[in-house]
């Protein structure tokens, strides 16, 4: 009946039983049998039947013990080498596991299914199964499932059935002991062969009475080596991973990013090439899989990086707390990587296919560039719908307070004002952003809010400043303190804005005043950031004189004639020549930030605290007040980057009561966000290895923009004692 199959049993030390199987299949119609002696020992080669050419009857043996793998690789070399007629072979097991019934449906569906693995699958849910081999199974079926996406229900069934045309692929597989069955298994998945179950009886013998050579410590470590073959490849570049970026992040004060991919670069090749010969066995194009590999890496990299960003701002920016984030983070991307690298990057599912005799196409230079235009938008369709998931994800996902706070920082720039709006309607960036408006107000007794002055404060001063580095959790700020307040003034880029055509860059405001040091100041029109700074919004006076505007609601804030600063929402002309206005600009309304009282006798009462009360952007800012004692305090913060996300409303505030500002204003932030100070690392003896172009011309903070410094209409300046 199953002329064309053969049947196929590894045998160490039997008992009668394996007669027994052999009689019971030859009933149901098999008719050509190989059995392989694995070493068996001289008490149990009795139980062996002797080989019988004509019946088709084979007994192949080992002089030694080499391994169910070994065993099943003997019988595949003999069948291809003597063997023409036969489409299958069917492997079982000679203890009585397996059924003749169920030996015969696997190969009624082996020659049914023709090109497809057949397994016997049982059913360990069954109450007689033993207690360790239902757990063995559910865990490496589940280990399979989430790891190599093979969905099996019996990956320890010792009843398949292999079409002939597997077998030379078949004895490419590693493994000489119970491993070989499990390799096989993956090498299916990796080369796409596929693999059909069948239900069979789950049989076994009371609890002790049953001999397995399978042994346990040993015999596991072998079949869970495809695994643990990547986990120690991935432990070893990962502590070249996690050491690198842990110094760098600790010693060279680099951000997640940077040091993210500098150490991902020393140790990704090493896992490639591991990966390659000792995990997967891969032995096709090198040149298709490392390209699929850093197609991998990469996102896999920023993945890692901005997982760990984001948690390290939530919890801690500690070095070694975000190493601890780093290594939790990069556990889980562990799974989800080598699933993809089993199935894609180190995968020759389609190898077959790519060998026809069809003619190959010449390679011309049109090819060349249809490829890669494809490349590149097949690249850029995956950014963008990345891009778009990620932000539909953030816009209703479960934390309303992740997506306000990015919704904000957003807002905060003009060029990217436009991004909410993608994912929102307009009616909840409003909501959104007319919420983080709220202000709060805390308000203190100047005896309880100003401390006295401590005398040497100004001993370390340079030219009647200084300039204070802060480093807070979540960003870099850049602190200076102007002693004589006369010497701060509003600079303007051009004598008659009406004609202006275009404003000038930080630098050029210093040069223009001989400026010691220069931060950005008021508000200009800036569609879409594309503004050029040509004219002011708001009103604004530069040295005394009125230069642009009228009455307005918009933030003004400036100095008056008797050099005190003044911050208020709305100003009309009226009120600021009656003030004495000397200098001032206007932001948008809502960015007064400290405003304080005044006693009968002149001096200050308490101090107005304006916290924001709901959900805050992160962002460059910039800020200006003044203390009581007259000293001018200028305030700049980094952003945009994964070391220094940016600062909120509320962290400006704090700052600049830790330095004791009784009156200030929140001045037009971003990328117009800029402290100029002339020649500060001289001055401060910094080192410049690490500064960017535009520190060396002068500017504190990082400039973060993709373009050149903005162009301005005002900064505020502080001239030379």
């Amino acid at each position: 009946m199953f002329n064309e199959i053969c049947i196929l049993i590894p045998s160490l030390n039997p008992d009668e039983k394996l007669m027994k199987t052999v009689e019971g299949l030859k009933a149901v119609g098999f008719k050509n049998f190989i059995i392989v002696d694995d070493g068996s020992d001289a008490a149990h080669q009795g139980n062996f039947p002797e080989t019988d050419k004509e019946n088709n009857f084979i007994v192949l043996r080992h002089s030694y013990n080499k391994g169910k793998g070994a065993a099943i690789k003997t019988a595949f070399k003999f069948i291809l080498k003597f063997s023409t007629t036969l489409k299958g072979v069917i492997t079982v097991d000679g203890d009585g596991q397996h059924a003749p019934e169920d030996v015969k449906k696997c190969a009624e569906a082996l020659l049914e299914q023709k090109d497809k693995v057949v397994l016997g699958c049982r059913d360990f849910s069954l109450p007689q199964v033993p207690k360790r081999s239902r757990f063995g199974n559910k865990t490496t079926s589940r280990v399979f499932k989430l790891l190599c996406g093979i969905k099996i229900s019996d990956t320890q069934t010792g009843l398949r059935g292999f079409p002939i045309e597997h077998l030379p692929f078949l004895l490419t597989v590693k493994g000489d002991r119970f491993e070989y069955e499990t390799n096989m298994l993956l090498k299916f998945k990796q080369t796409g062969i596929k693999m059909h179950e069948v239900t069979i009886q789950t049989l076994y013998e009371e609890e002790g009475k049953h001999e397995s050579h399978f042994k346990t410590v040993r015999d596991s470590i072998r079949v869970y080596s495809f695994i643990l073959g990547f986990l120690v490849s991935s432990v070893a570049s990962s502590v070249i991973d996690l050491l690198i970026f842990y110094i760098l992040s600790k010693f060279c004060n680099f951000g997640v990013l940077l040091s993210t991919v500098i150490a991902r670069a020393v140790s990704s090749f090493t896992n490639f090439t591991i990966n390659r010969k000792s995990v997967f066995d891969f032995e096709g194009s090198s040149k298709k899989a490392v390209v699929r590999y850093y197609l991998l890496a990469i996102p896999q990299m920023l993945i890692s990086a901005g997982l760990v960003t984001l948690l390290s701002v939530l919890l801690s920016k500690n070095p070694e707390i975000k190493t601890v984030i780093k290594l939790i983070v990069d556990m889980v991307l562990f799974f989800i990587s080598y699933r993809i690298q089993q199935t894609w990057v180190f995968s020759t599912a389609n190898k077959s296919e790519e060998k026809t005799d069809a003619p190959k196409k010449k390679l011309t230079v049109k090819n060349v560039i249809n490829r890669s235009l494809i490349s590149v938008g097949t690249a850029l369709l995956l950014v963008i719908i990345t891009a778009f998931s990620a932000g539909f994800v953030v816009s209703y996902g479960p934390s309303e307070t992740m997506r306000d706070m990015l919704v904000l920082s957003a807002m905060q720039a003009s060029a990217t004002k436009w991004v909410p709006g993608l994912f929102l309607s307009k009616e909840k960036v409003k909501e959104i952003v007319d919420n983080s408006h709220k202000i709060s107000t805390d308000s203190i007794d100047v005896d309880q809010y100003v401390d006295s002055t401590d005398g040497d404060e100004w001993k370390d001063a340079k030219n009647g400043t200084k300039l204070i580095f802060i480093q807070k959790p979540n960003f870099k700020a850049y602190l200076l303190m102007v002693k004589d307040p006369k010497r701060v003034n509003v600079g303007v880029s051009s004598e008659n804005f009406a004609s202006a055509t275009g404003g000038k860059r930080i630098f050029d405001f210093a040069e223009k005043y001989n400026a010691l040091a220069v931060i950005n100041a008021g508000e200009f029109a800036d569609t879409g950031g594309q503004g050029n700074g040509a004219q002011p919004m708001g009103l604004t006076y530069s040295f005394g004189k009125k230069v642009w505007g009228g009455n307005g609601s918009r933030t003004f804030m400036g100095f008056t004639k008797d050099n005190k600063f003044v911050c208020y929402e709305g100003m009309t002309v009226e009120k600021a020549e009656k003030l004495g206005i000397r200098d001032a600009v206007c932001f948008q309304t809502g960015n007064l930030l400290i405003d304080h009282s005044t006693k009968e006798d002149g001096s200050i009462g308490k101090v107005n605290l304006h916290y924001g009360d709901g959900n805050l952007g992160a962002a460059q800012r910039t800020a200006i007040g003044q203390r009581a004692d007259g000293t001018v305090i200028m305030l700049v913060t980094d952003g945009r980057s994964a070391s220094s996300i940016g600062a909120t409303r509320n962290d400006v505030i704090d700052i600049l009561v830790e330095y004791g500002v009784v009156s200030a204003g929140m001045l037009d932030g971003g990328s117009s966000a800029m402290m100029y100070y002339r020649d500060y690392y001289n001055v401060y003896n910094l080192d410049t290895s690490k500064f960017d172009t535009y520190q060396k011309q002068g500017l504190v903070n990082q400039y973060k923009a993709f373009t050149t410094p903005r162009r301005l209409p005002t900064c505020f300046i502080v001239t030379e004692e």
